[in-house]
């Protein structure tokens, strides 16, 4: 496993909010995969596909944010 493959492993362990992110961020990932399978999204199919790619995106975001600040934690010390 390189290193950075090591290092989410470790984040894993070590923080629960970061596993409920990822999780949350395959569930939605599951959820979009469906809903992008019809053909025709009716408005408020394509509302809720805008708000899921939202959250998804947030929950990436978040977990980026928690990698980069472990990694200048982790180099401070």
């Amino acid at each position: 496993m390189d290193n950075e493959g090591a290092w989410i492993e470790h984040i894993r362990k070590f923080n629960h909010e970061f596993v409920v992110l990822e999780q949350q961020h395959q569930r939605l990932e599951r959820e979009l995969q469906k809903l992008l399978k019809r053909r025709n999204l009716a408005g408020d199919d394509e509302f809720r596909k805008k708000m899921m790619q939202k959250e998804k995106l947030a929950a990436k975001d978040r977990m980026n944010e928690i990698l980069r600040r472990s990694k200048l934690t982790e180099t401070i010390h």
